[in-house]
C-alpha cells in the first residue's frame, strides 16, 4: 500500500476516534439521567429498573434504594464482573457499609 495513502487512513481513523469522544462527552452532558427508569413487577417483587449513561442498566428495590443488579457497560444483558451481591446478613444494614447503596 502506498505510504501516502496508508497516512490518510490513519489520519481518517484518527478523526473519527476523536469525533466519537467528542459526542460521548457532549452526550453525556446533554442525557437524561437515568435515560430509562421504570418500576417492573408488582408488590413485593417490583424493582426499579434503570438505564443510565454510558450505557448500563440496574436494578433498584424501591422499597429500600438498594443495588441489586449491575450490567457491564454497553451490555445489559451481562452482569458487571465486580457486581457483589446482598447477602442476607447485610439485608437491613447500614447503607454506609454497603457498597451497593444508592441511598
Amino acid at each position: 500500500m502506498n505510504p501516502g495513502i496508508k497516512y490518510i487512513q490513519e489520519q481518517a481513523v484518527n478523526a473519527a476516534a476523536q469525533r466519537l469522544q467528542q459526542a460521548a462527552r457532549f452526550a453525556a452532558l446533554n442525557i437524561r439521567q437515568p435515560a430509562f427508569q421504570k418500576r417492573m413487577g408488582t408488590g413485593k417483587d417490583a424493582v426499579v429498573v434503570r438505564f443510565e449513561w454510558p450505557g448500563t442498566l440496574s436494578i433498584y428495590n424501591p422499597a429500600t434504594g438498594e443495588l441489586l443488579g449491575l450490567s457491564e457497560c454497553g451490555k445489559p444483558d451481562v452482569l458487571r464482573s465486580d457486581f457483589a451481591p446482598l447477602l442476607p446478613s447485610q439485608v437491613g444494614s447500614n447503607s454506609a457499609a454497603n457498597p451497593n447503596s444508592r441511598r
